[in-house]
């Protein structure tokens, strides 16, 4: 089996504390991780991150800064996201020992960013609508929130007992199961869009609907981890419409 942990990055947005940057790096490197990133840290490089980076300095010298979100998941197989909050309109959330086993299938083809937010307020709704799927870490009701590097260090240990499988169980999926990235589930949002203009599904002017129905596609999509083949599928459905409704 390929290492697949060298695919995965723990991707902090806009940490404030260098401390928990540091200890991030100790964490991710306790369980055989390496890949760091940040968006846009407030306090880094710092003494503090050094401090609680110790014996994980490698890993804090080879972060990778992000300036803007975008440029930061941009070319992700999936991007996950981290959530204390829970609800309707965040898409499919899962737990944290089912979110991983997500992961590692993801992680076995190509790149994989689990996102981590803010300190105080965590991750945005915007930041949490470019994710595939969602991942809750379960707590007891009187303190249900964790530590940044808490966070860290419970998804690594659970994507590293992931790990610990037979190479039967653990094989890299053939063609047929190769799973579609978040680039391709991208565009064939773009061209969905684009039949759905063609079909006055929407009503003119209706931004709103348009926003709802893309969004609930793409929590669809993210629940059924969609193979390339059934993308691609999809993709010769919408031509044989668009060709039709040209035609009209």
């Amino acid at each position: 089996m390929k290492n697949w942990k060298k695919n995965v990055s723990f991707l902090l947005v806009c940490p404030r504390e260098g401390g928990n940057i540091g200890a991030s790096a100790r964490a991710i490197k306790n369980f055989g991780f390496s890949r760091l990133e940040l968006v846009a840290p407030r306090k880094f490089p710092s003494d503090e991150a050094l401090w609680f980076a110790h014996g994980a300095l490698d890993v804090l010298e080879k972060v990778k800064i992000h300036g803007k979100f975008s440029d930061a998941i941009s070319g992700k197989a999936l991007v996950a996201g981290t959530t204390r909050r829970l609800g309707k309109q965040r898409g499919p959330v899962y737990t944290l020992r089912e979110g991983v086993t997500r992961i590692k299938k993801y992680a076995l083809e190509g790149p994989v960013s689990i996102l981590f937010g803010r300190e105080d307020r965590g991750l945005s709704n915007e930041e949490t609508e470019q994710c595939a799927f969602l991942i809750n870490i379960p707590a007891g009701t009187q303190m249900p929130s964790f530590n940044l590097s808490q966070a860290v260090l419970l998804m690594a240990y659970e994507l590293f007992m992931a790990g610990q499988v037979s190479a039967d169980t653990g094989r890299t999926p053939g063609p047929d199961k190769k799973l579609a990235s978040q680039d391709d589930i991208s565009f064939f949002f773009e061209r969905f869009s684009e039949t759905l203009a063609l079909l006055d599904y929407i009503p003119r002017g209706n931004k709103d609907m348009e926003i709802t129905i893309m969004k609930n596609l793409k929590h669809l999509l993210g629940r059924a981890q969609t193979a390339k083949w059934e993308l691609k599928m999809l993709h010769g459905l919408l031509s044989r419409l668009d060709a039709r409704l040209r035609q009209q």
